[in-house]
């Protein structure tokens, strides 16, 4: 609900799984009463035409994410396989690059404030094929603008 619909001020949620296991889940579950725009807003999100609308936006978004995935510059390891709106990518001196990158006009989410992630991982939006390609141009010229060791104090 929150990515695919934007709404994440609702608190709902579903699990899926074998009858068993979904027995144990709600035997320790809350009861937690949810509202009834909640309700109503699942609801309209569960309709075959809602789920066709899903569908395609994830196609989509499958397309996007690999414009951006091929487009990244060698020197970046992508973390992962990425299957949703972000990717997590590691750059040698993130700190740096993300602040570079800032100063460019992007906006990447720094990693170390996540567990076990370093300041090198840098969290980047899934966009446009036009705006991946040009964010991954701006990322080739930080990373190859990187101080060499003799100009390092």
């Amino acid at each position: 609900m929150t990515k695919t619909w934007g709404l994440a001020g609702l608190r709902v949620g579903y699990a899926l799984g074998p009858a068993p296991l979904i027995a144990a889940l709600e035997a320790q579950q809350p009861h937690w009463p949810v509202s009834t725009p909640a309700l109503a807003a699942l609801a309209a999100c569960s309709t075959p035409a809602a789920r066709a609308e899903a569908d395609a936006a994830a196609r989509e978004l499958g397309h996007r994410r690999e414009v951006l995935l091929r487009s990244l510059p060698p020197s970046v390891l992508v973390e992962g396989t990425p299957r949703s709106s972000f990717v997590l990518l590691r750059v040698p001196d993130g700190a740096r690059v993300r602040a570079e990158l800032r100063q460019r006009g992007w906006a990447v989410r720094r990693g170390d404030t996540f567990p076990g992630l370093t300041p090198d991982h840098l969290r980047v939006a899934v966009r446009t094929p036009g705006i991946s390609s040009a964010f991954s141009a701006d990322l080739a010229a930080v990373l190859s603008s990187a101080p060499t060791p003799e100009e390092v104090p």
